[in-house]
């Protein structure tokens, strides 16, 4: 058998060993970051802490909220990017 032959053979075992579906990580991700975003929030909503070191602005809350909405674009994306196959 000759070395073209051989790495002939070795392509097509390569291409038939590759899974037909790709893995989505945007969903758990988005999904991690969404439930963190989730405390953040009730943190900022019910905890009481000193924000005079933060210029009185509620970090706790707006970080709660931005990092929800990011994991929401995710989740959508993740979604959006499985039902196009």
């Amino acid at each position: 058998m000759s070395q073209y032959e051989e790495q002939k053979e070795m392509k097509a075992a390569e291409s038939s060993a590759e899974p037909k579906e790709r893995m989505v990580i945007a969903l758990p991700i988005g999904a991690t970051i969404g439930v963190i975003g989730l405390v953040l929030l009730l943190y900022g909503l019910l905890g009481h802490v000193d924000y005079s070191h933060s210029a009185n602005i509620n970090i706790n809350l707006w970080w709660g909220l931005g990092m929800i909405v990011f994991g929401i674009v995710m989740c959508a994306g993740s979604y959006i990017s499985g039902r196009k196959r």
